[in-house]
């Protein structure tokens, strides 16, 4: 287990450098945390709040990373930006949800990999 949560914070950082140093966001929140379910970092994108699930991958094909983010963990992912953005008195922000695949010889960034759909904010 500690080496598997090692991997994913390490994924996290190298995605965190990324997303600042090579697409120009801030970070807002890293490992952010409610009681609907955690959001690996949020962040800043010019006026849009981006709430990024990051995918660290040892071995496979690139791309893997975006099919683990099933239906389940995006209901999970939006219900915890959800009260992020009621928290910090943004509900009328532009939001948007990406996925970042930290593989060992890249980093694939998938923006707007997901969209919140009518129900999925409620149940």
């Amino acid at each position: 287990m500690k080496q598997t949560y090692e991997t994913g914070v390490a994924g996290e950082q190298a995605a965190e450098q990324y997303l600042t140093a090579e697409k120009g966001m801030r970070c807002l929140e890293r490992r952010y945390r409610n009681k609907c379910g955690e959001i690996d970092l949020i962040m800043q994108d010019g006026d849009a709040v981006v709430f990024v699930e990051v995918k660290t991958r040892r071995t496979g094909d690139p791309g893997l990373g975006l099919q683990a983010v099933d239906q389940r963990k995006q209901k999970r992912i939006i219900r915890a930006s959800t009260l992020y953005l009621m928290s910090h008195q943004k509900m009328n922000a532009v939001i948007r949800f990406d996925v970042v695949e930290v593989g060992p010889q890249s980093i694939l960034h998938i923006p707007n990999a997901f969209q919140p759909v009518g129900s999925m904010f409620y149940r």
